[in-house]
């Protein structure tokens, strides 16, 4: 006999299938990677295995937070339609309600406050800051009456919230002294992370354009955007040589390069829904920064 209704335990696994598709998982190494890079600058000193594992956590709680409240609030707004290019979003799919992705944005909002008091509480006071900044940044990306996304501003936001705010602030977490080359390190980490968002923003400028979103592709047009992903991903590899002798380092770096190179020649060659690969070998690519530059500054 045909069985016209899902058992609960299959309409248990599809719904967990649409939750992780929804928090888009292959986003997590641009968080895991500034993470890492600031613990690793952290002096042997003043190290503590639960402040590192807070700051990671907290750190994926943004991430995800921000993966859901971008898939709430472009549907609400119209961003999202029938036509998108991307990954399919849940609200605009009609796989997840307003009210689930609302729960959903609170929990992981709830769980990167309640770390990151924590971390305040026990660490420097620029870390309130810092805090308050990164909660702002989630909500005011793709929500409100003005969204900085439309004002071209997202990929500067992710640069300073995945580079200084996440690095210097694993420091501050740990009551670690902020030096030149922490700073450099999280001047170059955020770089990568924003050319994740690049590729996303150019992927969608035509629908972008159409729903009266600006993004920085939309304004620069696909050539100026597509140069900027370069100078995003093979500027941090250029300006970070080894200036030493010993010949591993200068093979990680040639390695390094070698992969910046074919991830460019990739994104220069595609466009629309081709892109969508392109996203996440950008998120590892961003952590493979991270660990070249856990091994030139640490």
């Amino acid at each position: 006999m045909t069985r016209t209704k899902p058992f609960q335990g299959e309409f248990a696994s599809n719904k967990l299938a649409i939750w992780i598709q929804t928090l888009r998982p292959r986003t997590l190494p641009a968080a895991i990677g500034p993470i890492l890079l600031g613990q690793a600058l952290v002096l042997p000193s003043h190290f503590s295995w639960l402040t590192a594992c807070l700051c990671l956590v907290s750190a994926l709680a943004l991430q995800l937070a921000v993966n859901l409240a971008n898939d709430l609030f472009d549907g609400l707004s119209g961003v999202d339609q029938h036509d998108r290019l991307g990954p399919a979003r849940a609200l605009q799919s009609g796989l997840l309600g307003v009210s689930e992705l609302r729960v959903g944005l609170l929990l992981m909002l709830g769980i990167a406050l309640v770390t990151g008091v924590w971390l305040a509480l026990f660490g420097h006071w620029l870390l309130w800051v810092f805090g308050g900044l990164a909660l702002l940044g989630v909500l005011g990306y793709s929500g409100g009456r003005s969204p900085y996304a439309n004002l071209g501003l997202g990929e500067v936001a992710v640069w300073l919230f995945f580079g200084p705010v996440a690095v210097l602030g694993s420091l501050l977490a740990q009551q670690s002294p902020v030096n030149e080359r922490a700073i450099i390190s999280a001047l170059l980490m955020g770089l990568p992370v924003a050319a994740i968002l690049v590729v996303n923003n150019l992927r969608d400028r035509f629908t972008d354009a159409r729903a009266g979103k600006r993004t920085l592709a939309v304004r620069l047009g696909p050539r100026a955007t597509r140069w900027l992903f370069s100078f995003l991903t093979l500027g941090p590899w250029m300006v970070s040589l080894p200036f030493t002798t010993e010949v591993w380092r200068w093979g990680v770096w040639s390695c390094l390069g070698l992969i910046g190179v074919g991830l460019n020649v990739v994104f220069w060659q595609r466009d629309g829904a081709a892109l969508n690969p392109v996203l996440g070998k950008t998120a590892l690519y961003s952590l493979a920064i991270a660990v070249w530059l856990i091994l030139r500054f640490a």
